[in-house]
């Protein structure tokens, strides 16, 4: 007795000393966390910090983090709560009925909990018509594309106690107004709806918020035709590969299912997987911009951006530019809208439901102030003097070459936000 009380007892110690023992060697190797995880640095060890006790407060945080096995325990944690109670310990997701996960937004679309309001829409479309017609001029061409919510295309497995009333929803009013208007749009979210039933493949994956690679495809079909029928773009030729189903499911059609960081996966189905085939451009090949969320990921990733059109460009939430300009970090709002919109032959808005209420991320005001907005265009017009005189300086430009470097952007960027920056500091003196 005495002999397995000690062998119990070290048995104890050396399951409490082997994180420990991980922490310092990481004898083992721990699969990391998906999703966006802050991590926490070691705190700055002083005088200060000590008596303000701030390092034993951030010291503790730092070690809840990186104990030993520390992302195996959370792993754990998540897999009990998700098993036993049906719950998703990762921000906005929601376990369905069936297991099928959503995240809280797209439910809140579906039932117009974030309705932005009659008025806010009709001014948003209001503007964009006006963009709409006075591009043409230009021969450019809008064209904006409703992409499927997961909540709307699977509302049978939304859990009880999230189900409501319809409201109006804000993009069953952007459809009205587009309508109304004559504004360029292409309904994928009815299509898709109305395809469910009847498609041979699916559409929408039981453990991902995006459309399925198949659905994708078909997406990309879609704009294509439509581009070819409604602006006579010449667009390269189409093939795709053959369909394979696969259990092993890809990043995307598992993305929720990731983020919630559990141990086992999730039961699921097979999905259809496929290549894609892009013939050569021709030297009228249209280029186009498009303004996004996530949803355009899987059609940039499918070379639609580049090489399906000519030279085009993602801009990210309005935010970031992809891919890279000359391999440089760029940032919208360093660019010269007019510019850049009078550049291409097609600016595409593509978001889903939920994302509508950020009124695509400030992209149709800020293209309505570029071009009717008087003394917006003025302003640009003085940025674009003030660079060009900085231009002329040797030593300014060589400041402006370090300074982009430094930020790992382009200097034509670095130079006009310089050249801003100098025309708002004198404008206050």
């Amino acid at each position: 007795m005495k002999m397995l009380s000690k062998i119990l007892f070290f048995i104890l110690m050396g399951m409490l000393f082997i994180p420990m023992i991980q922490q310092f060697t990481h004898f083992s190797n721990v699969k990391k966390l998906n999703g966006s995880i802050k991590k926490i640095e070691f705190p700055a060890f002083n005088s200060e910090s000590w008596f303000s006790e701030s390092f034993q407060s951030q010291f503790e945080k730092y070690l809840a983090q990186d104990f030993g096995f520390a992302n195996s325990f959370i792993r754990l944690e998540n897999q009990i709560q998700f098993s036993l109670f049906n719950v998703a310990r990762a921000n906005g997701v929601i376990v369905g009925k069936e297991n099928y996960l959503y995240e809280k937004s797209y439910i809140d679309a579906y039932y117009g909990n974030d309705f932005l309001g009659k008025k806010v829409i009709e001014e948003q479309f209001t503007k964009l018509k006006k963009l709409q017609d006075t591009l043409l001029y230009y021969n450019t061409k809008i064209l904006i594309v409703y992409a499927p919510g997961k909540a709307s295309f699977y509302p049978e497995f939304i859990p009880d106690n999230l189900r409501e009333e319809r409201k109006v929803t804000n993009l069953e009013y952007s459809l009205k107004m587009a309508d109304s208007l004559d504004i360029n749009h292409i309904n994928l979210s009815k299509w898709f709806i109305n395809m469910k039933d009847t498609s041979r493949y699916c559409l929408y994956p039981k453990t991902g918020i995006h459309y399925s690679f198949y659905g994708a495809r078909l997406v990309v079909d879609t704009i294509i035709n439509y581009c070819r029928d409604n602006y006579d773009f010449k667009l390269p030729d189409i093939s795709w590969g053959e369909i394979k189903l696969n259990s092993k499911l890809k990043n995307t059609d598992r993305d929720i299912e990731r983020g919630m960081n559990i141990i086992f996966d999730v039961d699921n189905f097979a999905m259809p997987y496929q290549d894609i085939k892009i013939g050569k451009q021709k030297e009228s090949t249209p280029s186009m911009i498009v303004i996004g969320d996530s949803y355009y990921w899987q059609l940039h990733n499918m070379s639609m951006t580049t090489r399906i059109f000519r030279n085009g460009e993602f801009w990210y939430y309005n935010k970031q530019v992809y891919p890279k300009r000359n391999n440089k970090d760029t940032r919208v709002k360093e660019l010269n809208l007019k510019k850049e919109i009078l550049n291409h032959d097609l600016i595409m808005l593509l978001t889903t439901e939920p994302v509508l209420k950020r009124k695509y991320w400030d992209f149709i005001d800020n293209a309505y102030d570029a071009f009717f907005n008087p003394s917006n265009e003025a302003f640009q017009k003085e940025i674009e003097e003030q660079a060009n005189k900085i231009r002329k300086n040797k030593t300014l430009m060589k400041s402006i070459e370090e300074k982009a470097a430094k930020r790992n952007i382009s200097i034509d960027s670095m130079l006009m936000m310089d050249a801003e920056y100098i025309l708002k500091y004198n404008a206050k003196k």
